[in-house]
């Protein structure tokens, strides 16, 4: 965490920003001990050569701003055989040690068969900067691996915000053509709710009825826009499904409380609604997307229990630890934040709900990261958990999943809530069983090399038919 305890009064403030995608540290240094036997074998019979990809510098160094995206590897084992594994951090990920995939290595290292057929590499850049800077330099940071690797196709995951530059990047031919894979955790591919200030700051206004608490919050939030302003300006919602309301000015009478001018047109996200109705080959993304439970989803009688006479258990077990800026517990504040966001009455009705974004990890609503076409978020509403099965055939990328009541780190550092389990079920695949999510990744890293094995055997075997015509 970067901020002291200065302000715990004030939902932790800036202190949210340290938590967005991102992880734990816990077991870097046990992660970075560990390669397999295999890659020993590997070391051992071959020659000494000088590395063309910088390690992952000392923590002293990670410290500072990076000025141009770079290059690193995990292990200084050659490639070899082996495929290119690139990683891209989410937000603030470029100052912690392995950028925060800590416990996805961990996995993919003692996974004898991952570990053998991948190299793992990392994309480190500043996630300050607007994504007009950070995805050209994304695009060179591919290029450059791509050659190192004698031209062998990268398999790339991201989180979060890191999945939008990749995904800005994805869109370009030149750059689509060398990315074999590329798997996206919870990616506001259409962008947040939380993001959108003066839409979130209406919500506050409308919504909390204490005045404490509404200057609480309001103050919260405008300390962290004010400190993470790419994100305002680059991953608020694009408004693909209409649900900003048309309000104009509006004015808290507390002193510090909520104020702004809520628009339609100064609200919406025009470059993602764009960048979404461009024709990118979705068929090589897994796209992994999740939601928390909250009472918004419950029916009438078990919210009002929730609500009221839960309220000292959620007060100790939520709003308390979420001022000492205790991760997942902002998280779930921000779940709920997200979930009643003030929308306008055609979404609403579409949705049957006022709580259009009821499906939310804490950061990404569930349609978001599910890169679902402008055409279908406009049209299908997923707010409520029977709305699940019917977006199953309407999703346009090689897999997505959706996984129930986890939050937005839970990619990547597995973690599991309360009255969460660790054995997930994909609800959009349940057919599939349940897993760990690190054991989800893995499943899947696993079918693209098979999927790699069949190409090639069936290349071979196209390739031998027509010589055996020839002849």
């Amino acid at each position: 965490m970067y901020q002291s305890a200065r302000f715990p009064t004030i939902l932790a403030s800036s202190l949210l920003s340290t938590l967005m995608f991102s992880s734990t540290a816990f077991g870097s240094e046990t992660a970075n001990r560990v390669l397999t036997s295999s890659a020993e074998k590997f070391e051992a019979v071959q020659p000494a050569v000088q590395p063309s990809v910088s390690p992952i510098p000392p923590v002293k160094q990670l410290k500072v701003k990076p000025a141009v995206a770079a290059l690193y590897e995990y292990d200084t084992v050659p490639l070899g055989d082996r495929q290119p594994l690139l990683m891209v951090h989410g937000l603030h990920g470029e100052f912690h040690k392995s950028f925060r995939w800590t416990k996805v290595i961990k996995h993919i290292k003692e996974d004898q068969e991952l570990d053998k057929q991948f190299k793992i590499y990392f994309a480190r850049y500043s996630t300050s900067d607007k994504l007009e800077k950070t995805v050209p330099e994304l695009r060179n940071v591919i290029a450059k691996l791509y050659a190192l690797s004698n031209n062998k196709p990268i398999t790339m995951m991201a989180l979060s915000m890191g999945g939008n530059v990749a995904y800005e990047a994805f869109s370009d031919k030149d750059t689509e053509e060398k990315i074999k894979l590329f798997m996206a955790f919870g990616v506001p591919f259409h962008g947040s709710p939380l993001f959108s200030t003066s839409w979130l700051q209406y919500g506050v206004y409308k919504n909390i009825c204490f005045p404490w608490t509404r200057i609480d919050h309001s103050i919260a939030y405008s300390i962290y826009f004010k400190r993470n302003s790419v994100l305002m300006t680059d991953l608020r919602w694009d408004n693909a499904d209409t649900s900003v309301p048309e309000i104009g000015k509006y004015r808290s009478r507390l002193p510090f409380g909520p104020k702004g001018t809520l628009t339609v047109a100064d609200s919406e996200n025009r470059n993602l609604l764009a960048l979404n109705a461009r024709p990118i080959n979705k068929k090589k993304i897994i796209a992994y997307g999740g939601y928390l439970l909250n009472p918004y989803l419950m029916p009438k009688a078990q919210r009002f229990i929730e609500s009221n006479i839960m309220a000292p258990y959620t007060f100790i077990t939520l709003k308390v630890p979420s001022h000492f800026a205790a991760e997942h517990p902002v998280l779930r504040m921000l779940n709920r934040e997200i979930t009643t966001v003030v929308c306008s009455p055609t979404a609403t009705e579409k949705a049957k709900t006022k709580y259009v974004y009821g499906l939310n990890d804490g950061i990404t609503p569930l349609q978001s990261a599910l890169c679902l076409p402008n055409s279908v978020i406009g049209s299908v509403p997923l707010s409520k958990e029977s709305d699940i099965a019917n977006i199953k055939s309407l999703t346009d990328v090689r897999t997505a999943r959706v996984f129930r009541n986890i939050d937005h780190l839970t990619f990547i550092d597995g973690y599991k809530p309360l009255t969460g389990t660790h054995n997930l079920k994909d609800q959009l695949n349940p057919s599939e069983g349940t897993h760990r999510i690190f054991d989800w990744i893995a499943l899947d890293l696993k079918r693209s090399l098979e999927d790699q094995s069949k190409l090639a055997t069936e290349g071979e075997s196209k390739t031998s038919t027509q010589k055996t015509e020839t002849d």
